[in-house]
This record gives C-alpha cells, sequence and structure tokens, in this order.
C-alpha cells in the first residue's frame, strides 16, 4: 500500500491463473491464496474445484467485511463479531453474453450499539465497499442485515433466504 500525507493511498493487488485442459491453479501474489480451479459443470466442466463466480464471491464477502470494519473503527462502534456472506449469480441467454448478474450479501452482526446504528453502519459500508461498486456497474447488489445483541448464536443466514 502506497500512503501520501494527505489521506490518499492505493493498494495493488496481483494473481496468476495457471491452466491445463478443464482446470488450474489461482496464486494470490502474496502466496497466501492457493487454491485449485476448473470450469463450472454447467459450463461442460468437471466443477471439481473452486471457480471465478466463487472466488467473486469471496472477494465481494471480504471486501465488504473489511469496509464496514473500517468503518466502525473510524466511528468507534463497538463490533462483538461479524459474519458476511456473499452470493454471485453468473447468467448468459441468446442475446446476452455470460455476465456476473446479482451479487447478494448478508451480514450479520453481534455488537452493543443501537440497531439504527448498526443499520445505517452496514448500508454505508455497502456503498463504500468497492467490490460492492465494481459489481454495482452491472450487477444488482443487495444487502441483508441481521442485528444480534451480543452473546447470541453465531450462524450467518444463507443469502439465499
Amino acid at each position: 500500500m502506497t500512503k501520501s500525507g494527505k489521506g490518499e493511498g492505493r493498494i495493488e493487488a496481483d494473481a496468476m491463473v495457471s491452466w491445463s485442459g478443464w482446470g488450474g491453479e489461482v496464486e494470490g501474489g502474496s502466496g497466501v491464496l492457493k487454491a485449485r480451479t476448473a470450469t463450472q459443470v454447467e459450463l461442460g466442466g468437471p466443477g471439481s474445484a473452486t471457480n471465478p463466480e466463487e472466488l467473486l464471491a469471496a472477494a465481494l464477502a471480504n471486501c465488504y467485511t473489511s469496509t464496514i470494519t473500517a468503518h466502525a473503527r473510524s466511528r468507534k462502534i463497538e463490533l462483538d463479531h461479524i459474519e458476511t456472506r456473499a452470493r454471485t449469480r453468473l447468467a448468459w441467454d441468446e442475446n446476452t453474453p455470460h455476465h456476473i448478474a446479482e451479487g447478494a450479501l448478508s451480514v450479520r452482526i453481534f455488537s452493543p450499539a443501537p440497531e439504527e446504528v448498526l443499520r445505517a453502519l452496514a448500508q454505508d459500508a455497502r456503498e463504500h465497499c468497492p467490490i460492492c461498486n465494481v459489481l454495482g456497474a452491472t450487477a444488482k447488489v443487495t444487502l441483508a442485515v441481521s442485528i444480534q445483541p451480543s452473546g447470541e448464536d453465531k450462524v450467518c443466514p444463507n443469502p439465499d433466504n
């Protein structure tokens, strides 16, 4: 990350895919991300590994979570625990090429903060999340928020519900 004294910054990331036949491996430039990848069954492949839509869903969940927790810290809002689920949907038809048609986020927030403060925080994070904004250029990105007082069961609802 590059920072200047004016609050400006830049983060760059890179990844590489090595592919042969119906699958391969994706590796992040940091060396931390390393996963087998394969063409989905729906597209004629074996579907035996991760795929771009699953990686995009992971990026969406991770980016949203990073955004909401950063905003909470800057506003001094206590978050005891947060769980974010994301789903992406690839679509196509005779007239439209393959495209990401939808991104769905479901976040469950455990916090002693007032519900209205947490709901505003969640929506603000949705508006500032870089992956949400990239997806929003061509897809509908939805957000479902569940607020739980601290200490309750920590299982995030499925975004399909």
